[in-house]
């Protein structure tokens, strides 16, 4: 009996550890040497584009296909870019509030500063999840990145 009380109050407490995790700053920690530039306050995907600019005089702009970001459902990602001229870009997507693992996402160039990819955001039986979207360019002097946020309401 005395094992069984043990065992469930262990449970619980992994279940309630699990859901009060800070995830963007455990993510923050494991990037720890990438200096990013997040979107103005003001800037919501849900109504249009959101630009960063970089110290380095690079920039990009995020496009959402679908305003309302949908979750399980293939929605196109447009980034439009200036002064980075490779044929792909790396896109990674994470949840802030629950641990819903990492997607990599590799942009296609389909013109010149424009890259497109499908996006399939995963579901959460939590709703109201909130996102980081990165782009983080390595070079040999430093790491700096561009750090998109939204809101999904599923």
């Amino acid at each position: 009996m005395k094992n069984s009380v043990v065992m469930v109050l262990l449970v619980i407490s992994m279940v309630v550890g699990y859901f009060s995790i800070d995830f963007d700053s455990l993510m923050s920690y494991e990037q720890k040497d990438v200096k990013f530039t997040t979107q103005n306050s003001d800037c919501d995907l849900h109504e249009g584009p959101c630009k960063i600019e970089l110290e380095n005089k690079s920039s990009f702009e995020l496009l959402v296909g679908e305003k309302e970001i949908p979750l399980m459902k293939p929605v196109k990602f447009t980034i439009t870019t200036k002064n980075y001229h490779k044929e792909t870009l790396p896109l990674n997507i994470y949840a802030l509030n629950m641990n819903m693992g990492i997607q990599n996402f590799t942009f296609k160039k389909v013109k010149e500063n424009v890259y497109e990819s499908n996006v399939i955001l995963p579901t959460c039986i939590r709703g109201n999840m909130n996102w980081n979207a990165e782009i983080i360019l390595d070079s040999v002097s430093e790491k700096v990145g561009a750090k998109f946020q939204f809101k999904t309401d599923h």
